[in-house]
């Protein structure tokens, strides 16, 4: 490197040095007024744009393609334990179709799509057996500080893909905020954002209490308030529609500012209370669309929704409001594909509008 380049690089590094309000000349690092700078100022600069609180218009997202991990005859033979509501395997040729279609609504949306391959035959196995619903990794919660990585509670074929979510999401930049620990579980990012300060999750078979006191101590730590809600499980009658809930994506669904669509047999009255004391008008799922997946959307951008067809219903009364309804075939969603809002982590999303707006 000649004398110039160097007195030269020496020259701007110095001047940046200056325009540092920690930095004095010829002195230590004033960590006193270095401890004190907010994260969001190096954020973007370290790590790029990531997170989707609220309902911003959908920028990005990570998807992972259904394959025949899906399809071991294991799964039927036991279909309680790994949740195959039909009690039969999907069809997986089918499935991969309806995954494509999916994809395809999201690209021509301009959604930057991620995709995670899935796992071989031989790597779908945890370390309680055979894993499966690895087209889910709705699970992950992509705040605007970083991903926090959640820990599996409805079942042991579950526990693993988190692991692969992680090592994904750290391969294309995305940082990691939190994961849950301990005794704490829970499924956390298959919730609804009422805005980007408030998060909806439930407690119930897929998070526990622990899981739910770590999560709102990370997501108050980034300025995010969580509502708990309730919701009922199963004891033994696991099906659809005795106890068959899981997450709160199955009962709440946030089309836009002030707009909710929910399944209220499984989402518990305080919590139908508190939206509409927030004037959040309800459109209501009947049952036999809960079943079809019918609240379990991807809001795009506000009023603009993905929907499974099968919610006719549904798709009329959101109409009349206005909402505009990209209703695609999800004939296999309830086999192990899962809904729009199931296969989807959100990754980035503009800013949207607030509840204070209301």
């Amino acid at each position: 490197m000649n004398d110039s380049k160097l007195s030269s690089e020496t020259s701007a590094e110095l001047e940046r040095l200056r325009r540092l309000p920690w930095f004095e000349p010829g002195k230590p690092c004033r960590t006193d007024i270095f401890h004190e700078r907010d994260f969001h100022t190096e954020h973007e600069a370290l790590w790029g744009r990531w997170g989707a609180q609220g309902i911003g218009r959908l920028r990005k997202v990570m998807l992972t393609p259904p394959s025949i991990a899906e399809v071991r005859p294991v799964f039927v033979e036991e279909p309680a334990y790994y949740r195959m509501y039909q009690r039969r395997l999907p069809e997986l040729r089918i499935m991969e179709k309806q995954f494509e279609q999916f994809v395809s609504i999201l690209k021509g949306e301009a959604v930057e799509v991620f995709l995670l391959d899935p796992p071989s035959l031989e790597d779908a196995i945890g370390p309680y057996g055979f894993q499966r619903i690895f087209t889910t990794p709705s699970e992950v919660l992509v705040t605007n500080a970083g991903a926090i990585i959640p820990r599996m509670a409805c079942s042991g074929y579950l526990v693993g893909r988190e692991k692969r979510w992680a090592e994904y999401l750290m391969s294309i930049g995305c940082p990691i905020l939190f994961s849950l620990h301990g005794k704490g579980c829970g499924e956390i990012g298959a919730g609804a954002w009422l805005d980007d300060r408030h998060y909806v999750y439930a407690e119930g078979v897929t998070a526990n209490q622990e899981g739910l006191r770590q999560l709102r101590w990370i997501l108050e730590s980034i300025g995010v308030e969580l509502y708990v809600a309730h919701s009922p499980g199963y004891v033994d009658l696991w099906d659809f529609p005795a106890g068959g809930v899981s997450h709160p994506d199955m009962m709440l669904g946030i089309v836009d500012l002030g707009l909710a669509i929910v399944y209220p047999a499984m989402l518990n009255w305080a919590t139908i209370n508190h939206l509409r004391g927030l004037k959040f008008r309800l459109i209501e799922v009947p049952p036999e669309e809960f079943v079809q997946y019918g609240c379990n959307i991807l809001t795009l951008a506000p009023g603009r929704v993905v929907i499974p067809a099968a919610a006719k219903r549904t798709i009329a009364a959101l109409r009349r409001e206005g909402v505009e309804c990209l209703d695609l075939d999800l004939s296999q969603s309830s086999t192990g594909l899962g809904g729009p809002h199931c296969i989807t982590c959100q990754l980035l999303r503009d800013p949207g509008p607030r509840l204070d707006a209301l």
